[in-house]
């Protein structure tokens, strides 16, 4: 079943980074030349804008046996009766068939997770229609239905396209959140190949790392990735020789003694640190110390070559550097005992352990290049938006590109995640570069925070106005919303 995104044709320059956020920023409070440049990335890629978040266990008894399996416990799991695929309380079912446009639930979580879906102001409702079959007693059938009845379902088929309809979020941010519930860090992330560096670092930390957490992920992430706005160029190359300034003319000349050679000068300063790594001063001093040897190898001084071939050198060895250091750490992490594999991807919410919320996507993308000994079928990226969940199960709406297909847009399907040998990452890490399987989502806002406390209902509790006020994500504000206010569009909850 081809159930991946971004066919092997698509092209991004290598490790070209592109401005990020750091944790828990939103796009609006980017500044400066990082926000113009980040406009620019979301204009090329219009897909990638993305909002993510968190909602916690509210309903059937979740909390419990959230808790139980984070902490290697008995994990209760969803079963296969009759031809259906039962959640583990009977929450909400699917027929066993691939790539299903069917599935049953109970009117609560219909109605629940239409509340969450309208306070992340989603495009897409579940209709309530008939009894289910004996087999699902207390269940109906369920059809999705776009807000606005002139429109179709979907007008997009691509799979991150599809979880930006059905989520209104784009799944801009990483989620990371480990054992303890309170233990979440969100990072800005870009899953398409340009941004491999990144995925690869999460990698190295599940593989380097007896004990990784959240916070440390997104820390490793920003120490060589992470951006300011302090100045265009920040290094120190040899021996305590610091560059920190805005001006290549300036840092070109602070540069002459060292490098002699101005094509040379000119061609790492403009074409790698300006063009490729401007504003990201963990990376400059990573690539300065991969290229010094090559800087130093007797071309000191000569021009040997023009600016326009120093720095085709130059790219070629630092990415050819990044590829066998991303190649070392995938093979690595995919080396890693299953248990040791288990254990740390838990700690930090990934894998096995990704535990998107309503409103939030599953989203398993590559740790390394493909190359052209990989298999055809590798895609780069798979993403999945949960509309409804039932303990440790989720309930996903996606698609995948069906590149020339005419009807592609209408062949959406559900499909049913469970924990562990049923999850997400399981079903579908064979088919990208070093599978590493994210929660994505979007951070909560201060003027999300105000408008929810705006649409509270008189009498709300002092605890729950509080724990708006702390909503760490865009979903868990959306499910709080949604419990406090018990609203839903009325026609979606019963035959209209």
């Amino acid at each position: 079943m081809k159930v991946h995104e971004r066919p092997r044709n698509t092209t991004h320059h290598a490790e070209a980074h592109k401005p990020r956020a750091t944790a828990g920023d939103s796009l609006e409070s980017a500044s400066g030349a990082r926000q113009r440049t980040l406009q620019r990335m979301l204009d090329h890629r219009p897909a990638v804008q993305s909002l993510l978040q968190r909602q916690r266990d509210a309903d059937q008894g979740s909390r419990a046996r959230t808790s139980t399996a984070r902490t290697g416990g008995v994990v209760q799991r969803f079963t296969e009766e009759a031809g259906y695929r039962i959640s583990a309380n009977r929450a909400f079912a699917l027929p066993a068939e691939n790539e299903t446009q069917r599935f049953f639930a109970t009117p609560a979580l219909i109605e629940r997770s239409n509340r969450i879906l309208e306070a992340m102001g989603s495009r897409v409702r579940l209709l309530a229609g008939d009894d289910a079959p004996e087999a699902l007693a207390g269940m109906q059938s369920v059809t999705p239905r776009a807000v606005v009845a002139e429109q179709p379902l979907f007008d997009v088929h691509e799979c991150i396209d599809v979880a930006d309809r059905v989520t209104n979020s784009g799944q801009t941010h990483a989620l990371y959140q480990g054992p303890d519930d309170a233990d979440l860090a969100l990072r800005r992330q870009n899953p398409y190949p340009g941004a491999v560096g990144e995925l690869n670092l999460i990698a190295r930390e599940l593989t380097n790392q007896e004990a990784p957490t959240p916070q440390g992920v997104v820390a490793a992430q920003e120490a060589r990735f992470g951006e300011d706005d302090l100045e265009s160029f920040r290094f120190t190359y040899g021996d305590g020789l610091e560059v920190e300034t805005s001006s290549l003319q300036e840092a070109s000349t602070l540069l002459e003694d060292a490098i002699p050679s101005q094509p040379l000068r000119r061609a790492l300063l403009k074409n790698i640190m300006k063009d490729r790594y401007e504003y990201q001063p963990g990376f400059q001093q990573f690539a300065v110390e991969v290229l010094t040897p090559l800087i130093q190898a007797g071309h000191v001084g000569e021009e040997l070559e023009t600016q326009a071939g120093w720095a085709t050198r130059l790219a070629q060895h630092l990415d050819a550097r990044l590829a066998d250091d991303r190649n070392a750490t995938t093979t690595a992490y995919r080396e890693l005992p299953e248990q040791t594999m288990s254990e740390r991807s838990r700690r930090i919410g990934v894998n096995a352990h990704a535990r998107p919320e309503v409103g939030e996507s599953y989203a398993i993308v590559g740790t390394r290049e493909r190359t052209a000994e990989d298999p055809q079928q590798l895609w780069s990226f798979h993403f999945a938006a949960v509309i409804a969940r039932d303990g440790e199960d989720s309930l996903t709406l996606e698609n995948f590109n069906r590149e020339d297909d005419a009807e592609g847009t209408s062949r959406w399907y559900f499909d049913m995640q469970g924990p562990e040998a049923q999850s997400f990452h399981a079903k579908h890490q064979a088919t990208v570069a070093g599978a590493l399987t994210l929660r994505m989502g979007a951070p909560a806002t201060e003027e999300l925070r105000a408008q929810a406390l705006d649409r509270l209902p008189e009498g709300t509790s002092e605890e729950l106005t509080a724990r708006i006020q702390e909503a760490r994500t865009r979903a868990e504000l959306a499910a709080l919303l949604a419990d406090a206010t018990g609203t839903a569009d009325s026609d979606t909850t019963g035959e209209t």
